[in-house]
């Protein structure tokens, strides 16, 4: 018998409008163009924290969102080597077609990060302040679209991206 580890319970667009529709008695926009606004506020917003280094505070639920770099390297814990840099996975799977015996023992090529000095970035969801019941629960998940922007920002040579450095 398989588990369930995780409850899934997300809402989108949908869900909002039909909120959005439930608290006003007369709706003045309709969905496409409630999807619209939605849609380029939540991409100003994306911009916004990769550009301006923005730190998006979300007063109802006290969670901040935020750019985050961390300095990866491997090291050696009782004996073990910990290597917690991203994988390469291009790399990794041409690797794998090419040596049947590296796919077997799934050896993985790690990123080494040299044009960001070392640094990993990602969108962190800081949780410390907030005033919601186990909040240790909830998970942040980024979209595609915006961890694929947060990646382009960071490969483009004329930007220099400045984030929150949590040690």
């Amino acid at each position: 018998m398989e588990r369930k580890h995780k409850i899934k319970n997300d809402f989108g667009m949908p869900d909002y409008y039909k909120s959005y529709k439930k608290k006003t008695e007369k709706p003045v926009v309709d969905k496409q163009t409630y999807n619209n606004i939605i849609t380029d506020f939540n991409n100003e917003l994306q911009d916004l924290i990769i550009e301006e280094n923005l730190i998006y505070f979300m007063p109802w639920i006290n969670l901040e969102l935020v750019l985050k770099k961390e300095k990866r390297r491997p090291r050696i814990v009782d004996g073990k080597l910990i290597n917690n840099l991203p994988i390469d996975w291009k790399a990794t799977n041409q690797l794998w077609n090419r040596d049947e015996e590296a796919k077997e023992k799934k050896l993985l090529v790690r990123q080494n990060n040299s044009h960001t000095a070392g640094h990993v970035f990602r969108v962190y969801c800081k949780k410390f302040k907030s005033t919601l019941k186990s909040r240790g629960l909830y998970k942040w998940k980024t979209v595609r679209s915006f961890a694929r922007k947060v990646t382009k920002a960071i490969n483009d040579e004329d930007k220099n991206i400045d984030a929150y450095l949590l040690y």
